[in-house]
């Protein structure tokens, strides 16, 4: 009877320390996704050449927009990827909200490994509120810069 009593106070402590540990990844996951913009906007993701735009989400920041995802290189591409990526951010009736440019960090594989690399840009002054299209897209060579970008 002893051993049966044992056992099933370790359970009783196990089932109180899971539920314990639910209930602080709950509320993690709450935390993490209140500044996530409701709904998401919608998104264009254009890719061409080497490097697919693979996913993208926006978030609200106090001073304006952050917007991330991830990018990978095409299959068929064994080597490097040079590039960037163009954001645009648009209102419901199609106006320019904001726009940056940026570069994903990290490595994108070696050796025929291919593996997805981070982007995240800020966008600051944009109202999250007035987003309603977001635009990523990727461009293999530099072009000139835009006026808010020579600003920089």
């Amino acid at each position: 009877m002893g051993t049966r009593r044992a056992l099933m106070n370790s359970l009783f402590i196990l089932a109180g320390v899971l539920g314990t540990l639910a209930t602080v990844a709950l509320s993690a996951s709450n935390a993490q996704a209140q500044g996530r913009l409701k709904p998401q906007p919608t998104f264009q993701l254009l890719s061409q050449g080497h490097l697919k735009v693979l996913t993208a989400s926006a978030r609200s920041e106090p001073d304006g927009l952050n917007v991330s995802g991830l990018v990978r290189r095409s299959p068929q591409w064994k080597t490097g990827v040079a590039g960037h990526l163009d954001i645009e951010v648009f209102d419901q009736a199609g106006r320019p909200l904001g726009a940056t440019t940026v570069v994903w960090s990290g490595s994108l594989g070696l050796n025929g490994y291919n593996r997805a690399a981070r982007y995240d840009a800020r966008l600051v002054g944009v109202d999250p509120g007035e987003v309603a299209r977001i635009t990523v897209a990727y461009h293999p060579v530099a072009h000139a810069a835009k006026p808010l970008e020579a600003a920089r």
